[in-house]
């Protein structure tokens, strides 16, 4: 008897060893939205504008999705794929994203081949992922999170040469977040590969000691000349706004804490509507720091994606002393779609604000500020910050009429959309952003569509709903 598509992949799926997230569908469209957020940049863009780097990045990213879209053909095959069909499908992935390299942008034929061999890594690392990490992924979702992460190793590879030749630049902030975000991160997934592949380093002390080292040397690790600890001092404490600023986000930061401490010590979880609390208070985040200091923002929020990944990898390895503590606020602010063994929910609400920022070629302008920028560099705001919140609160208090095979409500959809174009209203009375026709409705059409995929979805709200909007509002 045929089996249906869903069919084959499931058995598929468990045939490779992989457990994906319960009650979700294999959201296999999130494959593209990366590729498609960073070649849209590309196109009608000053050439001087968007470095080389970022071209061969956005190049990659589509030989990525060739690849997946390969691996999602050959779980939706009756007869599991042999090794013999993988090395032939990555063979014809490798070779035409070698194709695109030398014929988009006329490189030579080794840059290209080792460019393109960036599909194995992902071959390996989605793969991984997926077995080593049961119930905290669809199939969709990993692909977003992998390719992430062969993409940011991509873009630090080419970087890095750039770190110890452009001395001079040292003084320019426009460069100073990028390579010291790429250094500091780097360090991160030096400590997660080591704790993952010795066991030695997921005693306590011995963690310990690897991240007092690992800091150390990132702190020390010259960047234009000077180390990387010097360099992000003299970032921070140069400009008088910017220190306004940092005080501000370590405010928001006690009261986050002190929100958490609050509901452990009532020992009990949660809900929906609660939990939207910390995105109202990433709106105090983000609003000032695109408006005043786009740089120190998008340095702050890869600094604090460090810190959450390492409180994350310290939770699993049941780091004394701080372990119970952090198993407490896990407990507490757990969401649904946090079924497997990693809690991902806090993660990708930071990476959904942020996604923008960090996709963008030139996020910020010579005004340290978004600039002309400013509204798609919102779209994380827009749809996880303001939309999805609005949704789940006014859903949940309010809703009543349940959209068609979802516990998402009408109400709340247009709640989300309402609350995104009131935001945009008001804006635009503020004067920060001026909207022609197509402007606008670009602008409303991508409201328009984040909120009905997020009634609609089963994937990750905070992870896909950013990268929607972001696409179409790039598109003027």
């Amino acid at each position: 008897m045929k089996k249906t598509r869903k069919e084959c992949i499931a058995l598929n799926c468990r045939t490779s060893g992989i457990v994906t997230r319960p009650y979700a569908d294999d959201g296999l469209w999130l494959s593209v939205l990366l590729t498609l957020s960073l070649t849209v940049n590309v196109w009608n863009r000053d050439p001087q504008q968007v470095e080389l780097a970022y071209k061969q990045t956005a190049i990659l990213s589509f030989g990525l999705f060739i690849h997946s879209f390969c691996i999602f053909l050959s779980l939706c095959r009756q007869i599991p794929t042999c090794v013999i069909g993988k090395c032939v499908y990555t063979t014809f992935t490798i070779v035409v994203t070698c194709t695109i390299f030398r014929v988009c942008l006329k490189d030579n034929a080794i840059i290209s081949i080792i460019s393109s061999f960036g599909i194995v890594l992902y071959d390996r690392i989605y793969h991984k992922v997926l077995k080593e990490m049961p119930k905290s992924f669809t199939l969709g979702e990993a692909t977003i999170v992998c390719q992430g992460i062969v993409l940011f190793l991509y873009n630090t590879f080419l970087n890095v040469p750039r770190i110890f030749i452009d001395i001079e630049i040292s003084n320019d902030t426009t460069y100073i977040p990028h390579p010291v975000l790429q250094i500091i991160l780097m360090g991160i997934g030096i400590i997660i590969m080591l704790c993952y592949l010795i066991p030695l380093f997921r005693i306590s002390f011995c963690f310990w000691l690897l991240s007092l080292i690992v800091i150390i040397g990132t702190a020390l690790f010259p960047i234009f000349g000077e180390p990387t600890a010097l360099i992000l001092f003299k970032f921070v404490f140069s400009d008088a706004q910017r220190i306004t600023l940092v005080a501000l986000y370590v405010a928001l930061l006690v009261v986050s804490s002190f929100f958490v401490v609050w509901q452990m010590d009532r020992r009990s979880s949660v809900n929906t509507a609660s939990r939207k609390v910390f995105h109202v208070l990433v709106l105090f985040v983000y609003i000032p720091g695109l408006w005043f200091q786009c740089n120190l923002l998008y340095l702050a929020t890869g600094l604090m994606l460090a810190l959450l990944i390492l409180l994350e990898t310290a939770r699993i390895i049941r780091l004394r002393p701080i372990h119970e503590a952090l198993e407490s606020a896990v407990r507490c602010f757990v969401d649904e779609k946090d079924a497997g063994c990693i809690a991902l929910t806090p993660i990708y609400l930071l990476v959904g604000c942020s996604l923008p920022i960090w996709l963008h070629p030139v996020p910020c302008d010579l005004t340290d500020s978004a600039g002309r920028n400013l509204i798609k560099l919102l779209a994380g705001i827009l749809s996880v910050g303001i939309g999805d919140t609005m949704a789940s609160v006014c859903g949940y208090y309010f809703g009543k009429h349940k959209w068609q095979g979802s516990r998402k409500s009408v109400e709340g959809t247009v709640a989300s959309a309402v609350s995104q174009f009131g935001l945009l209203f008001v804006i635009f009375k503020l004067g920060s952003v001026y909207f022609s026709t197509l402007k606008a409705a670009t602008a409303g059409s991508a409201i328009i569509i984040n909120a009905l995929v997020e009634a609609k979805t089963t994937q990750v709200d905070n992870l896909v709903l950013p990268l929607v909007t972001y696409i179409i509002l790039s598109t003027v």
